[in-house]
């Protein structure tokens, strides 16, 4: 399977690039899927619930001078023949299976959608992504969905980010889950380092990202769950969790993540849920807040800018909704002014009324509380139906030897002497 190829042995071809390609044997043609979505019938409710067009009042993704914020999306691929979505604002990019694509291809489906949340254009009056003027560099990290997040491919993960960084890229989004990995951990590191803002998907297992007892070869939470990433989480049309979502101490916002429409990269469009959507609506917000604030706006301001003016929990922050609901809008409204030190308060900027509270889940909330309701009633009922069993296969005996009449202790401890004679 060509999602699957290991890298290391392939030696780099002519281009600029740290992660190699695939093998020459294991390089394939890609095209669009054949098959088209469905037709775009009504606005996403997104759109208004994170106050995009609030925000696009001040920026849509680019910086004073006019040039444009990059994201790259590690991904599938982003298709490019989808100029509808993204005009010509996909760079040229990387793709190991298909270097001539420049990762201007999406053989699936899922790079093209995360890239359009992230800046697609405006189709009409029904989609727009978070940075519309913004360009996407692609990066193509596996093909289809047939190989899972492997040590292998978490590392490939981490060359990629290493040639986001090379060829400009000041946000990356990555919607992969994937175990933790060193070059994955340093190329982050690095990164961030560098001033490039990283957002994740936490993944969708409904799993505690800290939970000590999750299966080694489960633990695939990275990079959302690495401390200096921006970890994303969903959330539904009315503001609550979205139930798949990983959790724990190092999630940030919750983004929408269901039923959450988006481009087809064979044509169309379609609906889909998952915190691979919830992560770049928050990829697209931190290249307003750069382009708004200026390049050289640091990751770590970024992060807590998106933290402060979420949609909050009452209680500030809990493991499931991390500090609340993305609320671009508040974003980019807030009172700031850029200093040589950053980004601070200024009073004498527009007012930004308070960003208004989401209910905080109860501490001791269980996201499988259902699950273990039923499965403990089912034990239950089991033991229920066994006690019965071998309580009628004593009554149903005696009551034969009794003709089926009122019986007493007495009568059947005599009963019991005489068939003992």
């Amino acid at each position: 399977m060509a999602g699957t190829v290991l890298f290391a042995s392939a030696p780099a071809q002519a281009q600029d690039w740290n992660t190699p390609y695939a093998p020459e044997e294991d390089q394939l043609a890609c095209s669009p899927p054949a098959n088209e979505g469905d037709t775009l019938s009504g606005s996403s409710w997104a759109r208004d619930f994170i106050a995009i067009d609030e925000a696009h009042q001040y920026n849509q993704g680019t910086y004073s001078n006019g040039d444009p914020v990059v994201i790259a999306v590690i991904d599938t691929g982003v298709e490019a023949t989808r100029t509808d979505v993204f005009n010509d604002r996909i760079l040229d990019g990387f793709d190991p299976w298909t270097p001539s694509s420049k990762g201007k291809c999406d053989a699936f489906m899922h790079g093209t959608a995360v890239a359009a949340l992230a800046a697609g254009g405006a189709d009409g009056t029904q989609f727009i992504g978070v940075a519309p003027k913004a360009n996407i560099l692609p990066l193509k990290a596996y093909v289809d969905d047939s190989s899972g997040g492997d040590a292998e491919k978490a590392s490939v993960v981490g060359s990629l980010v290493d040639d986001a960084v090379a060829h400009g890229a000041d946000v990356i989004n990555i919607s992969i889950a994937l175990p933790d990995h060193p070059n994955l951990k340093r190329a982050v590191d690095d990164a961030i380092a560098a001033g490039v803002v990283i957002v994740a998907a936490t993944g969708n297992d409904g799993v505690n990202m800290d939970d000590p007892n999750v299966e080694a070869d489960k633990r695939t939470f990275y990079p959302a769950n690495y401390p200096n990433v921006i970890a994303v989480g969903g959330n539904t049309q009315d503001g609550l969790w979205y139930g798949k979502t990983n959790y724990g101490e190092n999630l940030d916002l919750l983004a929408p993540g269901v039923n959450v429409v988006v481009p087809y990269a064979g044509g169309g469009w379609f609906a889909d849920q998952g915190t691979s959507y919830a992560a770049p609506f928050v990829a697209g917000a931190a290249a307003l807040l750069k382009g708004h604030f200026g390049k050289d706006t640091s990751p770590e301001w970024i992060e807590q800018r998106l933290r402060d003016t979420a949609i909050q929990p009452t209680n500030d922050f809990n493991i499931w909704q991390g500090y609340g609901v993305l609320n671009v809008g508040n974003a980019l409204t807030a009172s700031t002014e850029v200093t040589d030190e950053g980004p601070s308060d200024d009073e004498t900027a527009g007012p930004m009324e308070n960003p208004s509270t989401i209910a905080a889940m109860d501490i001791e909330y269980d996201p499988l509380a259902t699950e273990k309701t039923i499965a403990w009633a089912s034990v239950g009922g089991s033991i229920v139906l066994i006690t019965l069993v071998l309580v009628l296969r004593k009554i149903i005996p005696m009551g034969r030897t009794r003709g089926w009449r009122p019986g007493s202790r007495r009568r059947e401890q005599a009963l019991a002497t005489v068939e003992s004679d």
